[in-house]
């Protein structure tokens, strides 16, 4: 990896900045693009504009990160030419497109840099952008895999959905149900890595005879497949119950019977619903992502992503049917289209350029929100793609990032930035 790249990346791994907790960061970005001589502008929504004259591209990153584990500073550790963090997530998406537009300034590089808040908990910064883009092209640095021009993404929306359960107190069998220490993942791009859902399965393996359940929680984040989830639930009748820890016989307030929700949640299809055999990747899929309980309620929330946009509007509008069904009050939250996937005479010279470091490469979309769909609306006529390093399971703490991909990945983007000079 480029000494500057490392460099930044290291600095960038000490300074806390979990989505919604990244104030530390901001002042960091801020404080460096006028040490390096950029005019700098920040929005209402927290998003960062660092500017220089005659720049001809935007580059683009997100200066949040998904905190699984995460305890400031990071404890980085390298094994066989990877980078990761010490039972957490290692923040390389997006700090790693970070650091290399930090390098870029350091080298006085005529660009324009677009740092924004927020991405990984809705698209938060890219919702709200207020910055004025002036340049005709963009190069996001959020895509995971080398050799890859980005020029799509999967568009989605949150689901939530809960039910009132009102509170019965009853005598009970109790017990604790729980799983744990699953590999977890990112809901779009690991979704078709057969990589268990924590709650789906938590679900699966229950449902006796008129279930009471008194508490269940579960999942980590909307867009992680969830790693753990844990329920304690009362039966009338002693079972033996197999997995499940016995609390013994307990006067117990609970939600009421719940056999019924059980196998609501224990019968939902998450994952992959379909494939698009045109670009060779999930077309559309749902991650049954978090549930959580109180005294007289259990809500219920999912991601829904797909590469079209009608197909996004179905697997919404079934989802919902399916929770009213079984009584469920349903919302929704963040609804953003697809980038559709287009070639442009900028991608066109990104593709060449990544050619010269890895002659395999290629046009690709991804199935995952990237913030490129959501600035395009707002500046239709700004060009764009996509490039990025190898990075392994983004939103986990199993997070690493190759350093010598990292390296070709810089340098193809130093030749991008000359190319639109030369």
């Amino acid at each position: 990896m480029s000494n500057t790249v490392l460099e930044h990346f290291k600095t960038l791994c000490q300074i806390p900045h979990c989505s919604y907790e990244s104030q530390e960061m901001k002042i960091h970005l801020v404080t460096e693009a006028k040490r390096y001589g950029f005019e700098v502008s920040v929005d209402s929504a927290s998003n960062i504009l660092a500017t220089k004259s005659g720049a001809k591209v935007t580059l683009q990153s997100h200066y949040d990160m998904v905190c699984i584990g995460a305890n400031f500073p990071l404890t980085l550790q390298e094994k066989e030419g990877w980078l990761s963090a010490e039972n957490s997530t290692l923040g390389a998406d997006n700090g790693i497109g970070m650091a290399m537009m930090l390098s870029l300034m350091q080298e006085g590089a005529e660009v324009d840099l677009l740092f924004t808040a927020d991405e990984e908990v809705g698209l938060l910064g890219a919702r709200g952008l207020e910055l004025p883009l002036k340049t005709p092209y963009l190069l996001n640095l959020d895509s995971e895999e080398e050799g890859i021009v980005t020029i799509g993404c999967a568009g989605g929306v949150d689901i939530i959905a809960t039910k009132k359960m009102p509170s019965v107190r009853k005598k009970l069998h109790v017990y604790t149900f729980e799983i744990k220490d699953l590999p977890g993942g990112h809901s779009g791009v690991d979704i078709d890595k057969n990589i268990p859902n924590a709650i789906t399965l938590l679900f699966q393996k229950l449902c006796a005879q008129e279930s009471y359940i008194i508490e269940v929680h579960g999942g980590e984040r909307r867009n992680s497949i969830p790693k753990k989830a844990e329920i304690v639930f009362g039966v009338e009748v002693y079972e033996d119950i197999k997995g499940a820890l016995y609390l013994g016989e307990k006067d117990i307030e609970t939600l009421g019977e719940s056999c019924s929700v059980i196998r609501l949640l224990g019968s939902f299809e998450s994952g992959v619903r379909a494939l698009n055999e045109t670009l060779n990747i999930v077309e559309s899929s749902i991650n049954l992502a978090l549930i959580e309980s109180s005294k007289n309620e259990i809500r219920v929330q999912l991601s829904a992503r797909s590469m079209d946009k009608t197909a996004l509007v179905t697997l919404q509008e079934r989802t919902i049917t399916y929770f009213k069904t079984e009584g469920f009050s349903v919302d929704t939250e963040g609804f953003y289209a697809p980038w559709k996937p287009e070639e442009n005479s900028f991608s066109d010279m990104v593709l060449e350029e990544s050619c010269a470091l890895f002659p395999q490469a290629k046009y690709g979309a991804i199935h995952a929100g990237l913030e490129c769909g959501i600035i395009k609306e707002k500046h239709p006529n700004i060009l764009m793609a996509s490039i990025g390093p190898n990075i392994m399971y983004p939103h986990s703490n199993r997070e690493q990032v190759e350093l010598a991909s990292v390296e070709k990945v810089y340098t193809t983007l130093q030749n991008i930035v000359r190319n639109l000079h030369a």
